[in-house]
C-alpha cells in the first residue's frame, strides 16, 4: 500500500484522538459539570469514597472500572479587587487532559495523557494559547506516556503532566500573569460515546501497525480516481444477477445498470447512486441483498456481512422497514428466487 494511505489514517486518527479526550479552556459555569479533585486526591492518585459512589453510580454491579477523563492542572484567571481582571481569556484552563479508569477501591489508573487541542496553536482564531501543536507533538515523539509498573504509576504520571506542560509553555501558570493554580483538578465520567471513539482509535493503531488488505478504506483514503459513467454496455452483464427483491417493482433502466454493476463489480471499487425520494433506491438496496444471498447460497457459503450508515437515522430505518414490507418471495415457479 502507498506510504500517503497511511498519513491520511494518522491523521484522521490523530484528529480523532485530538477531539476525544475534551478540551482545555472551560468557563466557570462549567465546574458543575465535574467532579473537583482535592489536593490529597492529586497528591496520591485516590478518589475519597463518596466520590467513588458517584462514578459507579448506574454501573452494573459486575462493573469493577468506569472510564474518567481527569484535568490534573487548573488553573483560574486572577481576580483584581473582587473582580475577575477582563482580557477576553478563558476563565479556566486546564491544558492537561488524561485518559483513566477508577476502580471500586477508588485508586485512578492513568492510561493516556495529551495536553488539549484548543490551547495549542495553530487555532481558528487569535485566541489565547500556551504553545504550538509542533512542539507538543515533538515532545509525544519522544517522551510518551509509558510508566515503569515497577515503581509507583501516579508519580510518574504527574510528571509526565508537568513535564508535557513545559513541552509548550515552561512553568505555566507560575509565570503567567493572568492565571494562577486553582488547587483542584477536574473529573468526569467518560461517556459511551468516547468509549465508542476510544474503540475506532484502537482500530485506526490496529491498521496502522498490522497493515491489513483493506481495499475500500483505501479507495477512500486516496487520491480521487478518474469516475466512469455506467454505460447501456452494462446491460450486457445483467444476466450475472440472480436474486430479486420483490416481484412487484420491475426494475427500471438506471437500476439494471447498477445492479449489473454490482455484480461485477471489484473489490474496494466505490459506486454512487443519486437520486430523490421515492425513485427506488431503496427497492435497488434490496435487490442487491437478495443477489448476494442467492450467490452465497449457489457458492455455499456465508453471506457478506451488509452495513448501512447515514447522517440521517431515518434512512437506517427505511431500509430496515423495508425488510419487513417490501421483502418477498413472491408467488410461482419462481417463489423465492
Amino acid at each position: 500500500m502507498a506510504q500517503d494511505f497511511y498519513e491520511t489514517l494518522k491523521y484522521w486518527r490523530a484528529s480523532l484522538a485530538d477531539g476525544a479526550l475534551g478540551r482545555g479552556r472551560f468557563k466557570h459555569r462549567d465546574r458543575k459539570n465535574f467532579f473537583e479533585l482535592s489536593a490529597d486526591t492529586l497528591r496520591d492518585g485516590k478518589l475519597p469514597m463518596n466520590q467513588v459512589r458517584k462514578a459507579f453510580d448506574g454501573q452494573q454491579p459486575s462493573v469493577e472500572q468506569v472510564a474518567v477523563k481527569i484535568w490534573p492542572l487548573v488553573a483560574s484567571r486572577k481576580t483584581s479587587h473582587g473582580a475577575t481582571v477582563s482580557n477576553g481569556f478563558p476563565d479556566i484552563i486546564a491544558p492537561v487532559v488524561t485518559e483513566a479508569t477508577v476502580d471500586k477501591a477508588g485508586n485512578i489508573h492513568p492510561l493516556r495523557n495529551v495536553i488539549a487541542r484548543d490551547v495549542l496553536t495553530p487555532l481558528p482564531n487569535d485566541e489565547f494559547s500556551l504553545g504550538s501543536i509542533e512542539d507538543f507533538d515533538t515532545f509525544l515523539s519522544v517522551t510518551p506516556f509509558a510508566p515503569d509498573e515497577n515503581s509507583p504509576i501516579w508519580s510518574q504520571y504527574l510528571r509526565h503532566c508537568r513535564a508535557m506542560l513545559d513541552s509548550v509553555s515552561p512553568g505555566w501558570p507560575a509565570n503567567d500573569d493572568s492565571y494562577v493554580s486553582a488547587g483542584v483538578g477536574f473529573l468526569e465520567v467518560a461517556e459511551d460515546a468516547a468509549a465508542t471513539i476510544a474503540q475506532i482509535i484502537d482500530l485506526y493503531d490496529a491498521l496502522i501497525s498490522e497493515k491489513p488488505e483493506t481495499p475500500l478504506l483505501e479507495k477512500l483514503a486516496g487520491p480521487p480516481n478518474d469516475q466512469q459513467e455506467l454505460s447501456a454496455q452494462t446491460e450486457a452483464e445483467f444476466i450475472n444477477r440472480l436474486g430479486h427483491a420483490n416481484d412487484k417493482f420491475p426494475l427500471a433502466d438506471h437500476q439494471r445498470q447498477v445492479l449489473s454493476y454490482l455484480s461485477t463489480g471489484k473489490s474496494g471499487e466505490v459506486l454512487a447512486v443519486n437520486g430523490p425520494p421515492g425513485t427506488g433506491k431503496t427497492t435497488m438496496l434490496l435487490s442487491a441483498i437478495a443477489d448476494t444471498w442467492v450467490r452465497a447460497a449457489l457458492e455455499e457459503t456465508v453471506p457478506p456481512v451488509i452495513v448501512a450508515a447515514s447522517t440521517n437515522n431515518q434512512a437506517v430505518t427505511n431500509i430496515i422497514d423495508a425488510f419487513g414490507k417490501d421483502f418477498a418471495e413472491g408467488e410461482g415457479p419462481f417463489a423465492g428466487r
